[in-house]
């Protein structure tokens, strides 16, 4: 049985140097797994104790944490590399619209303005290897010739998928409801704006460190 990767085309913000219009491609995943289903999968297919895979994950985080807060990379053989990506802190508005912040001069960058923004990854040519071992073929699920956009949403689906997500998440950001819901950035804060507005709010906003979070009301 064929195994097909799913993908959609997008437009890039800027056009080339000539003025061109630009695209790139993008997966369109089916949700994400997350631990307990792992672990789940292992219990049903006897791969290997679920108590062993949980133990090993919670240990392999904090020795990964550890050695990156320490400035290093950290490399699994066969896998690949971790590190930290940094970037500069958010800043915000009165409106709590989020300041794209810029430098000029160098001097003026401090510690202070500096951040840990993400993790990086680099995949090891034997992790690639084995991706590339399963032969998959590509579909294209917006149809050629088409651009992908966000997903669509009633509000109703909305609140129902942010329900799910709330059974093991605390609150959510909007990179995360980017990322977890197929959304542009724009979408992604006009939703989260939306369901955080009174008299009936479903969200409420709040601030950890410069990051705004948004909970279940």
């Amino acid at each position: 049985m064929k195994q097909y990767i799913d993908f959609s085309v997008h437009r890039n913000p800027k056009p080339d140097a000539e003025g061109n219009d630009t695209y790139q491609v993008r997966q369109e995943t089916r949700g994400v797994i997350d631990k307990e289903q792992l672990l789940q999968h292992l219990r049903e297919t006897n791969l290997m104790k679920p108590e062993l895979m949980e133990m090993a994950l919670s240990v392999l985080e904090r020795v990964i944490v550890d050695y990156m807060v320490h400035n290093h990379r950290v490399h699994i053989d066969g896998l690949g590399s971790f590190y930290l990506k940094l970037g500069f802190r958010e800043r915000y508005d009165e409106q709590w619209n989020e300041i794209k912040r810029t430098f000029t001069d160098p001097a003026k960058i401090t510690g202070n303005d500096v951040t840990i923004e993400s993790i990086g990854f680099t995949p090891d040519k034997a992790f690639l290897k084995l991706l590339n071992h399963h032969n998959c073929h590509f579909q294209n699920v917006t149809g050629r010739g088409r651009v992908g956009h966000s997903v669509t949403y009633t509000e109703e689906e909305m609140k129902a998928r942010l329900d799910e997500f709330f059974k093991t998440h605390d609150f959510i950001t909007g990179k995360e409801m980017q990322q977890y819901f197929g959304l542009t950035r724009y979408m992604a804060q006009k939703w989260l704006e939306q369901l955080s507005t009174a008299p009936e709010r479903y969200l409420t906003v709040r601030k950890i460190g410069s990051t705004l979070t948004y909970h279940r009301t």
